[in-house]
Protein backbone atom coordinates (compact mmCIF):
# COMPACT_ATOMS: atom_id res chain seq x y z
CA UNK A 1 0.00 0.00 0.00
CA UNK A 2 1.37 3.03 -1.04
CA UNK A 3 -0.54 5.58 1.19
CA UNK A 4 -4.50 6.16 1.78
CA UNK A 5 -6.99 4.86 -0.01
CA UNK A 6 -9.95 7.56 -0.39
CA UNK A 7 -13.51 6.95 0.36
CA UNK A 8 -16.28 8.50 -1.37
CA UNK A 9 -20.23 8.92 0.17
CA UNK A 10 -22.36 8.18 -2.30
CA UNK A 11 -25.35 10.21 -3.02
CA UNK A 12 -27.92 10.25 -0.23
CA UNK A 13 -30.89 7.78 -0.16
CA UNK A 14 -34.16 8.67 1.89
CA UNK A 15 -35.56 6.10 4.47
CA UNK A 16 -37.92 6.59 6.88
CA UNK A 17 -36.84 9.04 9.70
CA UNK A 18 -33.57 9.59 7.89
CA UNK A 19 -30.81 10.12 5.30
CA UNK A 20 -28.15 7.10 4.12
CA UNK A 21 -24.86 7.81 2.12
CA UNK A 22 -22.91 4.68 1.95
CA UNK A 23 -19.11 4.58 2.11
CA UNK A 24 -17.22 2.99 -0.82
CA UNK A 25 -13.34 3.47 -2.24
CA UNK A 26 -12.42 5.55 -5.00
CA UNK A 27 -12.75 3.33 -8.26
CA UNK A 28 -9.86 1.85 -9.78
CA UNK A 29 -7.55 1.56 -6.80
CA UNK A 30 -5.58 -1.47 -6.73
CA UNK A 31 -6.31 -1.96 -2.85
CA UNK A 32 -8.78 -5.02 -1.64
CA UNK A 33 -12.03 -4.01 -0.73
CA UNK A 34 -12.22 -3.21 3.15
CA UNK A 35 -13.23 -6.33 5.89
CA UNK A 36 -16.21 -4.13 6.73
CA UNK A 37 -18.53 -1.46 4.76
CA UNK A 38 -20.05 2.11 6.16
CA UNK A 39 -22.39 4.37 5.72
CA UNK A 40 -22.91 8.64 7.31
CA UNK A 41 -26.62 8.70 7.98
CA UNK A 42 -28.56 12.04 8.96
CA UNK A 43 -31.82 11.96 10.94
CA UNK A 44 -33.59 15.40 11.36
CA UNK A 45 -35.04 16.97 14.60
CA UNK A 46 -38.01 15.51 15.75
CA UNK A 47 -37.94 11.92 13.67
CA UNK A 48 -37.52 8.55 14.28
CA UNK A 49 -35.11 5.75 12.18
CA UNK A 50 -36.83 2.38 11.48
CA UNK A 51 -36.24 -0.40 13.79
CA UNK A 52 -32.94 -2.35 12.83
CA UNK A 53 -31.76 -5.72 12.91
CA UNK A 54 -28.98 -7.82 11.32
CA UNK A 55 -26.83 -10.42 11.31
CA UNK A 56 -23.36 -8.14 10.97
CA UNK A 57 -22.20 -6.27 14.40
CA UNK A 58 -22.20 -2.63 13.68
CA UNK A 59 -20.45 0.59 15.53
CA UNK A 60 -22.34 4.05 15.29
CA UNK A 61 -19.73 7.29 15.71
CA UNK A 62 -21.88 10.22 16.55
CA UNK A 63 -20.68 13.00 14.99
CA UNK A 64 -22.82 16.24 15.49
CA UNK A 65 -26.54 16.22 17.37
CA UNK A 66 -28.61 14.92 20.09
CA UNK A 67 -30.51 11.39 20.45
CA UNK A 68 -32.28 8.89 22.33
CA UNK A 69 -31.26 5.27 21.37
CA UNK A 70 -34.00 2.40 21.98
CA UNK A 71 -32.92 -1.57 21.89
CA UNK A 72 -33.17 -4.41 23.78
CA UNK A 73 -30.82 -2.70 26.14
CA UNK A 74 -32.78 -0.18 27.28
CA UNK A 75 -32.80 3.53 26.19
CA UNK A 76 -29.36 5.56 25.73
CA UNK A 77 -28.95 9.26 25.10
CA UNK A 78 -26.34 9.92 22.55
CA UNK A 79 -24.30 13.07 21.36
CA UNK A 80 -21.11 14.31 19.77
CA UNK A 81 -18.04 12.02 20.41
CA UNK A 82 -20.52 9.03 21.56
CA UNK A 83 -19.42 5.84 20.18
CA UNK A 84 -22.37 2.97 20.34
CA UNK A 85 -21.63 -1.69 19.38
CA UNK A 86 -24.21 -3.43 18.29
CA UNK A 87 -23.37 -7.42 18.81
CA UNK A 88 -25.77 -9.02 15.61
CA UNK A 89 -29.04 -9.43 16.31
CA UNK A 90 -29.74 -6.66 18.56
CA UNK A 91 -33.13 -4.62 17.71
CA UNK A 92 -32.44 -0.79 17.97
CA UNK A 93 -33.53 2.70 16.68
CA UNK A 94 -32.18 6.75 17.29
CA UNK A 95 -34.62 9.37 17.67
CA UNK A 96 -33.24 12.54 17.19
CA UNK A 97 -34.05 14.63 20.37
CA UNK A 98 -32.29 17.88 19.74
CA UNK A 99 -32.69 21.15 17.67
CA UNK A 100 -30.44 20.12 14.65
CA UNK A 101 -29.57 16.76 12.65
CA UNK A 102 -28.25 13.92 13.98
CA UNK A 103 -25.33 13.08 12.10
CA UNK A 104 -23.87 9.46 12.70
CA UNK A 105 -20.99 7.54 10.78
CA UNK A 106 -21.74 3.81 10.49
CA UNK A 107 -19.43 0.95 10.39
CA UNK A 108 -20.72 -2.64 10.13
CA UNK A 109 -18.87 -6.01 9.29
CA UNK A 110 -19.74 -9.70 9.81
CA UNK A 111 -18.18 -11.06 13.01
CA UNK A 112 -15.59 -13.98 12.28
CA UNK A 113 -16.24 -17.34 14.55
CA UNK A 114 -14.07 -17.55 17.44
Amino acid sequence: MSGPVKVTLGPAESMPGMLVEYMSLVPGGSEAPPPFQGSRFRVPPGETSEPDEHAVAEIWLVRSGTGTVLSTGGRTDIGPGDALYYPPWVPHRVTNTGTGPLEVFSLWWTPQPQ
